[in-house]
């Protein structure tokens, strides 16, 4: 009898821990707005915002694990071109930023409440540091279109609204890139903080 009950209890156990560990969406798609307040790296320029949004595709490898793809685009609003402005300069600056990155997202999948961190590594593009060195210097001869190195590190939360619809309020990250201007010497760090918020829409596993 001892051991009837044994098998029962090991049967039961292997079930429960199936159950929790299908208990978790393989896929997730985040859609939402974001800003980033841009630190150029240039003297004479402070940081300025630039808006955009965007989505991405989270893969769960495990209740805890999954491997995030991440991409957003942005516009810069009146702050750059208020600056330049301010400083005698007459070039254009109407520069456009996309980021496209993946790495892994670490997410609690349980509860209404669910905090999850990330860290992307990618790239990012944009016609935007052309733009300045040009209005900068008074050269036309630099690139306007530039690729720069990408990574992101930080985090948010998501409040489950139904099985498979949650709202994500908040997302903040550090968003580093590092943009030169092609054909000339300048290659400069920018250390950015981005900001996300949308709708996360998760499918599969429950």
């Amino acid at each position: 009898i001892m051991k009837k009950w044994i098998v029962v209890l090991a049967f039961a156990l292997l079930v429960t821990m199936t159950a929790v560990a299908q208990d978790y969406p393989k896929f997730e798609v985040p859609v939402g707005f974001s800003f980033v307040n841009v630190h150029p790296g240039i003297t004479q320029l402070t940081s300025f915002n630039i808006f955009g949004g965007g989505g991405g595709f989270v893969y769960n490898v495990t209740p805890w694990i999954g491997i995030k793809a991440d991409f957003a685009g942005y516009t810069q609003g009146s702050g750059l071109k208020n600056q330049l402005t301010n400083l005698g300069y007459a070039g254009q600056a109407n520069g456009n930023v996309f980021t496209y990155m993946f790495g892994p997202q670490i997410k609690k999948h349980s509860g209404k409440l669910q905090p999850f961190g990330e860290a992307l590594f990618g790239a990012a593009h944009s016609n935007l540091y052309g733009q300045i060195y040009s209005a900068q210097t008074g050269l036309v001869s630099a690139s306007s279109n530039n690729n720069a190195f990408a990574m992101q590190f930080g985090g948010g939360l998501d409040y489950a609204l139904t099985p498979h619809i949650q709202l994500r309020p908040v997302e903040v990250d550090y968003l580093y890139t590092r943009f030169g201007v092609n054909g000339t010497n300048y290659t400069g760090s920018q250390n950015n903080f981005k900001y996300f918020a949308g709708l996360n829409f998760t499918f599969g596993g429950k």
